[in-house]
């Protein structure tokens, strides 16, 4: 079932998926129900390698089917156990679900009361209710006796599900629990700001002055424009529009928040804020990364320069300044390539390409906000207020997923760049559609999940959009 809201500023698409269901053409999508094959494959070696990582040793969502079918005999000590899981999942989910909400009303700068395609509508969308309810999560998340309880229960006897689930338990609580009253505080005073920088950044008037006139644009549009128009004046005006959200955001508050994320950061024991997030998502340090990020670099440096030298040579060495690199590399093509991508067709190219390729959502219920306009975050994204999961009962879960693209059917190339934003948010409402485990904490994209392992799929279908075969 798809309803939709076409307007000159917004494209609301609630999307129902059914297993039953055929393709039925360009506007109503009725099937993407299908089996996983080599998408499903190369999932299952990702997510293996991931979870051990992470200490938890479990199989992917495809992989993982039969054992969600697999009825155990439960003693008595083991149905405490069972209590304690279902006593967890439940309550994450209630947390979970009240700030995927406000995070998806305010990104999107949904109206008060806004029906959500859960059925649900918040009486209010706002910063210090996001705030709220982010804090209440993470607070859900770090509270030291449900670690307690989880070790406790890791020693006794267990089912194979029962000790996986709460191996994963173990690593997400360890994640937030900040033993720390320092580092807690310091949390939480960061948590604030970032409200009141995410408050000021969305009420900023954003734009480029062309022609000694003044035109608001997001920064999706900045972007587009320094990338097809031909007049280098305004390529250049775009471009210090974009430049002036720098100066902006540090005025607003952003080296508070740095300042309070590195403080919270060292007071835990890592070298800064970005060595604690990376370590809780990837189970390595950032010197670690920075090892590797710097062998892509050296490894690639003389391609980089060489192509920076070719470009030079045949455009001029005007092609290298900021806001005319992406022109000549890409404006004449863009526009070329224009007609062939209308925004219009993307949501029919999504159905087409995920069907053929055999995956499915199961069922999953999608809110899909894919027109750039005033207020609107300004990137893509895709967050789940309900993460597929395994009830106890057996009954499949089916996720509601969020997710977001930035077109602007007037502007050229801007279908092609929304498709592929497209692709990739759909990507990753597809893998974790999929996610089969006994609890929704083994289908959200915060730590301990790898972000690595999380833009596996999507960015192997967003690629699909540069790909001629494809394009073909």
């Amino acid at each position: 079932r798809m309803s939709a809201q076409v307007g000159t500023s917004l494209l609301m698409i609630s999307v129902i998926f059914s297993l039953s269901n055929a393709w039925s053409g360009p506007v109503i999508l009725k099937n993407l129900g299908l089996r996983t094959r080599a998408f499903s494959k190369l999932s299952q070696t990702f997510h293996r390698t991931a979870l051990r990582g992470a200490g938890v040793l479990g199989v992917s969502a495809s992989a993982s089917a039969s054992t969600s079918s697999e009825k155990c005999t439960l003693t008595a000590a083991t149905g405490k156990v069972q209590d304690f899981i279902n006593e967890i999942n439940t309550g994450y989910e209630e947390v979970h679900t009240k700030f995927e909400e406000q995070f998806w009303g305010t990104k999107m700068a949904l109206k008060d009361g806004t029906h959500l395609s859960s059925g649900t509508a918040p009486p209010n969308y706002s910063v210090s209710a996001l705030t709220e309810t982010k804090q209440r999560m993470e607070d859900f998340l770090a509270d030291p006796k449900k670690l307690e309880r989880t070790r406790e229960l890791l020693k006794g006897e267990l089912s194979p599900d029962q000790r996986k689930v709460l191996t994963l338990f173990e690593r997400t609580f360890k994640c937030y629990i900040m033993e720390n009253p320092d580092a807690k505080a310091l949390r939480e005073e960061a948590t604030k700001i970032e409200g009141s920088l995410e408050s000021e950044r969305n009420k900023m008037k954003l734009g480029a002055t062309i022609g000694g006139e003044f035109k608001e644009m997001s920064s999706v549009g900045l972007r587009n424009r320094m990338r097809t128009d031909d007049d280098e004046g305004a390529r250049r005006a775009c471009w210090e529009g974009l430049r002036s959200i720098g100066p902006f955001v540090l005025a607003s508050g952003f080296v508070d928040i740095v300042r309070a994320r590195n403080r919270m950061a060292k007071a835990l024991g890592y070298a800064d804020f970005y060595d604690y997030k990376v370590t809780q998502a990837e189970g390595f340090g950032k010197d670690r990364l920075f090892t590797i990020l710097d062998t892509l670099e050296s490894g690639t440096r003389a391609l980089n320069a060489a192509a920076r030298e070719r470009l030079a040579k045949e455009k001029g060495a005007m092609a290298l300044e900021p806001w005319n690199t992406g022109y000549a590399m890409a404006g004449d093509v863009t526009q070329k390539m224009d007609p062939y991508f209308p925004f219009e067709r993307s949501v029919e190219a999504w159905g087409r390409s995920f069907a053929a390729l055999g995956i499915r959502y199961r069922g999953a219920t999608m809110d899909l906000d894919l027109l750039d306009r005033k207020g609107k975050y300004s990137n893509g994204f895709c967050h789940w207020p309900q993460p597929a999961w395994v009830r106890p009962d057996g009954a499949w879960q089916a996720s509601v997923a969020h997710f977001t693209s930035l077109a602007d059917p007037k502007a050229v190339g801007s279908g092609l760049t929304a498709l592929t934003t497209l692709m990739h948010e759909a990507g990753h409402a597809a893998h974790f559609a999929n996610v089969e485990q006994a609890s929704p904490l083994f289908a959200q994209e915060r730590a301990p999940t790898s972000v690595a392992y999380a833009e596996l799929q999507s960015m192997l279908l967003d690629s699909l959009v540069g790909d001629a075969a494809w394009r073909g």
